[in-house]
């Protein structure tokens, strides 16, 4: 069941934390003026090549997603305990809550890039739209659950294991970024889709079983 007050608490602690992507999405829009290949030569640059780096772009930007704010096990578990609240509530409120927060700052991303770089993404909105839900779902529950229901406390051991799985989720996006004919695409988002599900699946049943 996912709690309002949590949602509320998460976003208004994004907006007083110090690494908040309010921070992040400024600094990766100065990347993205300040890179080198934009100045000179663009005609000589193959749209595809932009799309490929904005993919990166992509990817290093989930990154920072994922390490602007670390959870504190010990301390977590005390909170929850102390309001009598699941984890399984926890778990969807925060991921109900991080989408809010973090979806909107790829759609702006996504823009920004384009508008800097004078590329656009060879499919329709609806598509883009929906590819970029599904990777931010997938990777915020990723991210989540390596934090809060695993034992890897050290972050360089998550981020080498979760860092490959968005890499995972973004070369699915490519095809739609680069250009398929509508049926193609509605392959992929189904495809998508269905990794969608199943990670939930998966979470869910870990949640339900766990003691």
């Amino acid at each position: 069941m996912i709690k309002k007050f949590i949602i509320k608490k998460e976003i208004n602690m994004e907006f007083r934390n110090n690494t908040s992507l309010f921070l992040i999405t400024p600094t990766m829009c100065v990347l993205i003026i300040l890179f080198p290949i934009l100045s000179e030569n663009r005609f000589r640059v193959d749209n595809d090549i932009f799309l490929i780096v904005e993919l990166l772009f992509l990817i290093i930007f989930t990154t920072l997603f994922s390490i602007r704010n670390p959870l504190d096990e010990q301390k977590l578990v005390k909170e929850l305990n102390f309001g009598t609240i699941k984890k399984v509530d926890y778990f969807y409120s925060k991921t109900a809550a991080e989408v809010g927060i973090f979806y909107p700052q790829i759609i702006l991303l996504l823009i920004l890039f384009s508008g800097f770089t004078n590329t656009s993404l060879n499919s329709s909105l609806i598509h883009i739209s929906l590819a970029v839900l599904f990777f931010c779902l997938n990777t915020i529950m990723i991210n989540l659950f390596f934090q809060v229901f695993t034992t890897f406390s050290n972050r360089f051991v998550q981020f080498t294991l979760i860092v490959p799985i968005y890499i995972g989720f973004a070369i699915l996006i490519a095809p739609l970024w680069l250009g398929v004919n509508q049926d193609i695409s509605n392959i992929y988002l189904m495809m998508y889709l269905g990794i969608t599900l199943v990670v939930y699946s998966f979470t869910n049943f870990y949640l339900r079983s766990a003691k």
